[in-house]
């Protein structure tokens, strides 16, 4: 079997594979949400059994009772000596939101005008539902496909958190591989090969509590402290970095593909300076009493070549200078600006199956994204990663969220063409 068998396999059995990420849509697993953990419990067995039923080997890991499930899944293919490619994408999806915004209801995973509609569509329950669709069919065809290796399928249950839960099984060891394909929607002829680092901080301001009539006389707003401090770490963004020079065309690329293709120079910006997003602020206990605290959640990504321990610092001072009892500490690990090559297999790879499924001739070529992912943990461990997947990147996280079909089907082609490569090259 070749892959264009294996391309024409995959358009037969179409149906099954949007019926399976219809299905996960079908489960809301809204991260945060009162039932997230069962919710997540339930698309993670989902994901077991149609996988057990392809013959891969299942492990569900936890790091304690109470806490998420990770399934990872094994596929021993044809059990000869080779690499060991690994798939991967999160279960989990931000709150669907007002649903009185959504023209459909955001958990039907109904299918209209060959749109897949649904909170997850394209972040990204639909770039898992192929993966893991494909990952069975390669299982089955092995044997004459002649793939060498193993193939592992990830699981990920809280991306939208940061993916601890992958990143403590990666500490562990309990995750291996060579390479990773996760399935994170990506525009069609440009897989994301590097990102920055995610570097989450939570500012605290106290106040002086009082009665409102008072004000702005006697006590002090932690609120109004608050938004001073917004303001002023506005100035993150004035702080640039010098990226290594071995990121010089991919660099050049991006900016390339963010000017042009995306008709905005002013993104390419944010290669080289910290983002900056106050995604939260809480204070207060009644519309009558000064707020005795303010909590401001800062959302910043870290450019390459920069450290987030030195955005970190900045941020402090810069609070500090309007609130000088203000603490300022990380909401979670940093990650750091991280990247694989564009010459290493893997990536090879993915540009070669897209240039083969969608039919172009002109040359591919990857980029750096400006956001984050689960990415960071597996290339810490020395795994080249690569995210390529479907969807319509103007609904992430957005309202209405969808996919088309089309673009499901040829992403799992371009699965199948990478795997094959892979497995079948080194």
């Amino acid at each position: 079997m070749n892959t264009r068998m294996i391309r024409q396999l995959i358009r037969s059995r179409q149906q099954e594979l949007v019926e399976l990420a219809s299905s996960f849509i079908r489960i809301p697993s809204e991260n945060p949400s009162p039932e997230f953990k069962k919710q997540s419990a339930e698309i993670g067995r989902h994901i077991s059994r149609y996988l057990a039923a392809k013959g891969f080997l299942i492990t569900e890991h936890r790091r304690s009772e109470n806490e998420l499930v990770t399934v990872v899944c094994d596929a021993p293919l044809t059990r000869v000596t080779g690499p060991r490619l690994l798939f991967c994408g999160h279960t989990d999806v931000v709150p669907a939101g007002d649903r009185s915004h959504w023209t459909f209801d955001p958990f039907s995973g109904e299918v209209r005008a060959g749109m897949l509609l649904g909170r997850g569509a394209t972040d990204m329950k639909g770039g898992l539902a192929s993966l893991v669709f494909v990952a069975g069919l390669l299982q089955e065809f092995a044997p004459s496909l002649h793939l060498k290796g193993s193939l592992g399928v990830i699981a990920s249950p809280d991306e939208e958190n940061g993916g601890m839960e992958v990143a403590s099984l990666l500490d562990q060891g309990l995750i291996k591989g060579d390479a990773c394909l996760i399935g994170e929607p990506t525009y069609p002829r440009h897989p994301n090969v590097g990102e920055k680092s995610m570097a989450w901080m939570q500012v605290t301001i106290p106040g002086q509590p009082g009665h409102g009539n008072q004000q702005p006389i006697t006590g002090i707003s932690a609120i109004r402290r608050g938004a001073i401090a917004v303001e002023a770490l506005a100035r993150l963004y004035e702080l640039k970095a010098t990226p290594p020079a071995e990121l010089g065309q991919l660099l050049y690329n991006t900016e390339w593909f963010l000017s042009r293709r995306l008709g905005n120079p002013l993104l390419s910006q944010l290669l080289y300076r910290p983002s900056y997003n106050p995604g939260i602020i809480q204070g207060g206990t009644k519309v009558n009493v000064v707020a005795d605290k303010c909590i401001i959640e800062v959302d910043t990504r870290v450019p390459f070549g920069m450290k987030p321990e030195f955005v970190l610092d900045a941020a402090r001072n810069l609070v500090r200078a309007v609130a000088p009892d203000a603490v300022v500490e990380p909401m979670m690990s940093f990650t750091k600006p991280n990247w694989t090559l564009a010459n290493r297999p893997i990536v090879r790879a993915v540009e070669r199956g897209i240039q083969s499924v969608l039919g172009i001739k002109e040359p591919v070529y990857s980029t750096l994204l400006i956001g984050s992912s689960d990415a960071s943990h597996f290339r810490r461990h020395g795994i080249d990663t690569v995210l390529y997947g479907p969807g319509l990147q103007h609904t992430i996280h957005g309202y209405d969220e969808q996919v088309s079909v089309e673009n499901l089907v040829k992403s799992a082609e371009i699965y199948a063409e990478t795997a094959v490569k892979y497995l079948r090259s080194l």
